[in-house]
């Protein structure tokens, strides 16, 4: 039997659907900003994610690409980060076409946008390529980028997640659509390099999955010759992204993340038993947090109208359709699993964070047996199944938050009558898709009056003009800056634009401001600068003693700490250390007071103002040390009798030396900065100081390799696409006909029984 095609005519009506669910999202993106207009510019956006963005869009506009940035220290080499998206193409354009928007909350928040309403197009697309219906597909696909955990966690703070979302179902689609209808599997090549060049690495094992969902529906329903296809753009994208990770896996014996391993301390782990409250967009589930035992936002609520319709639907139809549906449940099998495991999986940490991998199928499958249509027999009964899924969503979202009573209750009662009025409309047309839709939006409405931001993460409140941060410190703060201060002792009535960050910021700000500083924000950090100035992620420093330690003379070298990072101001914050009554520190003096912070200046000059050299054996003589490139510096010298040279810079892995021609050894100086030690037996000459991005090589025969495979998969459609001339189980187009819901047409693909 062949499923019957009668597309809708003209083009209006093809487009409605999807051109209807954007305006969804878009509607329901702009709502949080009417009480909150920096949503969008919180957490680790605010303190990481824009610095860097906008530093890579001016470097890319300056022609360099930014693997290393030497001023922004610990958190400046954008490689060994990985999730900077320097590898991702649309990521450097967006970054490029926002760069010059002085309004850094304003042009970070048309970038979050535009990824939420691809992810909205790739679910949609995704579900119509599984038979379902356009305005049911439409309504699935409004509804995800909207749900709890991706609008107040990843929309909100971590936006490499939302990327990665925007991406991850166009791979699904184009594997499904290559595997089923013989599409180009170049496509999928595309999409899944989209994907994982975010530098996310949930996103290679979402990649892996939605490879591995379409080769199993290929084994049992397809072609199989296809799974060729299929694990040849596979391993393309593999390849092609292994100079995206390499770095930080070389790069992890120095940062903090080399520890990483597997245990369970139930952080960010969500329980099984609030997933019956999906529903419930009043649900804060019981999940350990940085706020303690319950999200300040309903991290686990999907869509108002997934559980209350389950009693409606004919879900014999997943069973009748089980084999071209089996990859999709053995990917939704294992993410449940995941976000069931442990918190800690290596360097995958926090399950929550995979919930909306897991919502992807879960709405999918869902939109599946919606195409169906709703069961009309058993009214009653169905009636009261649905009301008792509202009464236990309430129940579970009341015994999660007791003190959120009212609120469960009237949502209930709202939710009950809306899900009455979509049972009597049914799901498959605009009428059915508007109700769901003008569901979600009201849902929205009273989440953001609930929620109005994610306080379970941190609300910096940086200002948000580049230019005001400019004017407050690029003339101000000179040379290598060494700000000692702590997040946590500044006042909640002072942390607002005009109030500490007149004379503090924190995060990665200062790039913002053109300063050059050791704050800065790191996902990977720096252990021995770190552990010396007692630095945490976000860039405070809440150790006091970090002053006393600027002062000494680390083991092995004749110079203070201050002089080897060759600091030129000091910037000590009040409430953590007063320093008003300090002694000036011999070649300093105190250049200014305020409530909130001392700053001190180097009275004389740095020493080889064209370089990074901080320290030289007594006697050598230094005729010259500039810079010879972004990264690069050459040292030329006379009168030398062996001795080190220590450099102003990270001994990041990937550092080369060569004196006269020759390799030299680079060792970890003090505290972690780049040390070369020169022989005994050479009185002069030039050494040269480069920095090559690990693993450049392997990742460059990896990606030749990766480009091999495309061009072949491009090139030979004949081996990995066979488009058979006749197709009697399979149309190239999915069902996209009206049925009314009393209906139960076969979806598209599906035997004859």
């Amino acid at each position: 039997m062949t499923a019957s095609n009668s597309t809708p005519t003209g083009p209006f009506k093809r487009i409605a659907p999807p051109l209807s669910m954007i305006a969804v999202v878009l509607l329901g993106a702009a709502l949080p900003m009417y009480r909150n207009h920096i949503f969008y510019y919180w957490d680790d956006t605010a303190a990481a994610a824009v610095p860097v963005w906008q530093r890579v869009g001016e470097a890319i506009s300056q022609g360099r690409f930014p693997l290393l940035e030497l001023d922004m220290w610990r958190g400046g080499n954008f490689a060994a980060e990985a999730a900077t998206g320097l590898w991702n193409p649309v990521e450097v354009l967006l970054a490029v076409a926002t760069q010059g928007i002085d309004n850094v909350a304003l042009a970070i928040t048309l970038v979050k946008v535009a990824f939420m309403v691809l992810f909205a197009l790739g679910t949609y697309l995704l579900a119509r390529e599984y038979g379902v219906r356009p305005w049911i597909a439409a309504a699935v696909g409004a509804a995800l980028p909207l749900s709890g955990y991706v609008l107040f966690m990843d929309a909100t703070s971590w936006i490499n997640s939302l990327i990665t979302y925007g991406f991850v179902p166009f791979v699904w689609w184009t594997a499904r659509r290559a595997a089923r209808a013989g599409g180009s599997f170049v496509w999928v090549v595309v999409a899944g390099y989209l994907a994982c060049s975010t530098g996310n690495p949930y996103a290679l094992v979402a990649f892996g999955m939605c490879i591995l969902a379409v080769v199993v529906e290929t084994w049992l329903v397809f072609d199989r010759k296809r799974i060729i296809g299929l694990v040849a753009s596979g391993a393309a994208v593999a390849l092609l992204s292994a100079i995206v990770y390499l770095p930080f896996a070389l790069s992890v014996s120095v940062s903090y993340r080399r520890d990483s391993g597997t245990f369970n301390d139930g952080f960010l782990a969500p329980q099984l038993q609030d997933f019956l409250a999906m529903s419930n967009p009043a649900l804060q589930p019981m999940v350990n947090i940085w706020s303690g035992l319950t999200p300040t936002f309903p991290a686990l609520y999907l869509a108002w109208f997934i559980l209350p319709l389950v009693p409606w639907l004919r879900w014999s139809v997943l069973f009748e359709r089980r084999r071209e549906l089996m990859g999709l449940y053995v990917y939704t099998a294992v993410y449940v699993l995941l976000v069931l495991g442990p918190s800690n999986l290596n360097v995958f940490r926090w399950p929550l964070r995979l919930v909306p991998y897991m919502f992807l199928s879960l709405i999918v499958i869902w939109a599946i047996v919606a195409n169906e249509g709703l069961q009309r027999t058993h009214a009653r009964a169905r009636v009261i199944g649905s009301m008792a899924i509202v009464v236990v969503g309430a129940y579970i979202g009341w015994a999660d938050l007791p003190s959120t009573t009212m609120r469960q209750g009237v949502t209930a009662v709202v939710l009950a009558a809306a899900v009455l009025l979509l049972i009597k409309i049914g799901v498959g047309r605009f009428a059915g898709f508007a109700v769901m839709a003008a569901g979600t939006i009201l849902v929205l409405v009273a989440q953001v009056s609930w929620f109005p931001g994610n306080y379970s993460v941190a609300n910096y409140l940086f200002p948000t003009s580049e230019k005001l941060l400019e004017e407050r410190f690029e003339d101000r703060y000179v040379g290598m800056t060494v700000q000692i201060a702590d997040l946590g002792k500044v006042g909640p009535g002072d942390l607002h634009p005009d109030g500490v960050y007149r004379d503090l910021t924190f995060g990665s700000n200062f790039s913002l401001a053109g300063v050059e500083t050791l704050t800065a924000y790191s996902g990977v950090g720096f252990n021995l600068m770190d552990e010396a100035t007692c630095t945490i992620y976000q860039g405070s420093t809440p150790c006091p003693n970090a002053w006393d330690q600027l002062w000494r003379k680390p083991s092995g070298t004749d110079q203070t700490f201050a002089d080897l990072l060759r600091a030129e101001t000091v910037v000590v914050q009040n409430t953590l250390l007063d320093t008003r009554g300090f002694p000036a520190p011999e070649g300093w003096r105190q250049a200014e007071s305020t409530d909130r912070v001392v700053v001190w200046r180097r009275i004389d000059p740095v020493p080889f103002q064209d370089g990074r050299l901080s320290s030289v054996p007594e006697g050598i003589r230094i005729e010259s040390d500039r810079m010879t490139g972004d990264v690069s510096e050459q040292v030329r010298f006379s009168q030398a009798n062996g001795g080190k040279l220590v450099f102003a810079r990270l001994n990041w892995p990937g550092y080369q030396a060569k004196l006269n021609g020759q390799d030299l050894p680079i060792q970890m100086g003090p505290n972690g900065l780049v040390q070369v030690e020169l022989p005994d037996d050479v009185s002069e000459g030039t050494l040269e100081l480069d920095w090559v991005l690990p693993g450049l090589g392997i990742g460059l025969i990896a990606g030749s390799i990766g480009l091999l495979i495309t061009l072949v998969l491009g090139v030979t459609p004949l081996v990995v696409r066979r488009r058979s001339k006749g197709r009697p189980e399979y149309d190239d187009k999915p069902v996209i006909d009206e049925q009314p819901d009393e209906q139960v047409p076969l979806a598209a693909g599906s035997p004859a029984p």
